[in-house]
């Protein structure tokens, strides 16, 4: 399932946390569409990064559960 396509402000708005949060879930592997000057062609001037809100949300729901069953 295709989630929608948000900047990193807007994800760390949808999840409720700061952007210095989702420099962390990068950090630990979190999944992007792309990050900023990665692309070329029309889109080489990108200043943010892209995320798919679906892909990010599956994304933590399996570290979460990682977590749970470490504990």
């Amino acid at each position: 399932m295709a989630g929608i396509r948000v900047s990193k402000f807007d994800l760390a708005h949808i999840f409720g946390v700061d952007t210095v949060m989702i420099d962390v879930w990068l950090k630990q592997g979190m999944p992007y569409v792309s990050k900023p000057g990665n692309n070329t062609g029309a889109l080489s001037k990108q200043r943010d990064w892209v995320f798919d809100t679906a892909e990010v949300i599956e994304w933590r729901m399996s570290v979460v559960s990682e977590d749970a069953a470490l504990a």
